[in-house]
């Protein structure tokens, strides 16, 4: 019987509420019993606490269905919730979710709003029942829900404006620092990014998002339907792509947009020598620790889909790491983990790594145990020290076994807040090379 302890993830509804708490001036309505929302709003503030944006967490109006409403129908109450938050949340757009509950007893939402909604007040409708997916799918979904009922469709497309889509709300827990710092280096090759949840975003940047020519999706499985589901729609062509950590993934993402978009090549080319040179002056300011520290390390990378391989690849290739170990920890199908392994098998490594799907915390552990010499009787063996694990503070107790460093990078993370610092970029690998070595002499 399969049980979930720790979860890495939460239901479908978790993962459009906690996108929508990252819209601008977006306002959620639940339908659905008391609980759903604060419990997911818990949920979601797990990654870095999050908070509740403009109206999320227990703000988050909620028709609050009880037992008499399951038997009878739950529609009135619905529509009195939504005439009600109408008239108290100043919104510039409302998106009505269901739940697991009343997508079991039925409830016809759509002739609610086709009554009352979209007359008085801009609201979509998006069917969250959990049984559907997990908070990545939930994203993808809101995602295609807002280019078919909301973002107009433009003929014209303007050129060098992006929309930037992958990167999940809090199960992303380095999402707005990320986006910020792609933004910022697209907008040196003059590329204008709509990336739907930095502060600097409007309402005005979504509803424009239909007058892109590219969508960039930062991930190798979520928002990639929805990629697809936009160039049929709105005729935006994508590029996927991995989220570029450090100089030289930085660098080649660049490359792949301007050939994309085709931008100005000796443009493109200054920009990146001037960011490059930057970059490892400042590298080359921590060479005196990191050759004190004996700073190479073995390490684990424990994340989702888009970000494990980008972590792994940033070790090995721009820092010297070994990483021996990379685990997948979402639940993902067949074709999606095929997708993965394909990926993958393209990055070089020096030392290639086990890439093992797990979703389980102690599964991970029992994993490395069982399977690196160091744990099992031989009387010769390599030793996997010292060890470093990037994943999740759950991860904790491996990082005990293996006497090693933890630095939490993936979902859940509840031991650091996380509000600007971001791992993308330029300035996120520098980010990431700074609190990789400040772990490491933390202690001193």
């Amino acid at each position: 019987m399969s049980h979930i302890e720790r979860p890495r993830f939460s239901c479908m509804l978790g993962g459009v509420l906690a996108t929508l708490s990252a819209l601008p001036k977006t306002v959620p309505i639940i339908h659905g019993a008391q609980g759903c929302g604060g419990s997911l709003a818990n949920a979601y503030s797990l990654g870095g606490y999050l908070g509740v944006g403009y109206c999320g967490g227990s703000g988050a109006p909620s028709s609050n269905i009880g037992e008499s409403d399951i038997i009878f129908g739950g529609v009135d109450r619905l529509t009195t919730e939504i005439k009600n938050t109408f008239e108290v949340m100043d919104g510039e757009l409302y998106v009505l979710t269901t739940t697991c509950m009343t997508d079991i007893i039925g409830d016809d939402v759509k002739s609610v709003l086709n009554e009352i909604g979209e007359k008085e007040k801009p609201i979509l409708f998006i069917d969250t029942g959990g049984f559907q997916g997990n908070s990545y799918y939930g994203y993808s979904k809101l995602i295609e829900v807002l280019f078919e009922q909301y973002i107009p469709k433009k003929e014209t497309k303007k050129k060098n404006l992006v929309n930037i889509l992958g990167l999940v709300p809090g199960y992303d827990p380095f999402f707005r620092g990320d986006l910020e710092e792609i933004q910022r280096i697209l907008a040196l090759v003059g590329v204008e990014a709509n990336t739907f949840f930095t502060h600097d975003q409007t309402q005005e940047n979504i509803l424009s998002a239909g007058e892109a020519s590219l969508n960039i999706v930062l991930s190798r499985l979520y928002g990639v339907d929805a990629a697809k589901a936009i160039k049929e729609s709105h005729d935006i062509d994508y590029l996927i792509t991995d989220l570029p950590i450090g100089n030289l993934a930085t660098v080649d993402f660049i490359n792949q947009v301007a050939e994309k978009l085709q931008l100005d090549k000796d443009k493109v080319k200054a920009v990146l020598e001037k960011e490059s040179s930057s970059y490892y002056k400042y590298v080359d300011r921590a060479t005196d620790v990191i050759a004190d520290t004996d700073f190479q390390n073995y390490a684990v990378v424990i994340a989702n889909g888009t970000e494990a391989l980008p972590y792994a690849k940033f070790l090995d290739n721009e820092i010297g790491w070994i990483p021996g170990y990379v685990f997948i920890t979402d639940e993902l199908t067949e074709d999606q983990k095929a997708t993965i392994v394909e990926a993958f098998e393209k990055i070089e490594f020096a030392e290639r790594p086990e890439l093992v799907f797990e979703t389980d915390t102690y599964r991970i552990q029992q994993y490395i145990e069982q399977n690196n010499p160091q744990f099992k009787s031989d009387k010769y063996y390599e030793t996997f020290s010292p060890a470093f694990v990037l994943g999740s503070t759950i991860d904790r107790k491996l990082s005990t076994v293996l006497n090693g460093n933890l630095l939490s990078i993936s979902f859940p993370i509840i031991n650091r807040i996380v509000i600007t610092k971001g791992y993308a970029g330029f300035y996120g690998g520098l980010n990431l090379i700074e609190d990789l070595i400040t772990a490491q002499i933390s202690g001193r």
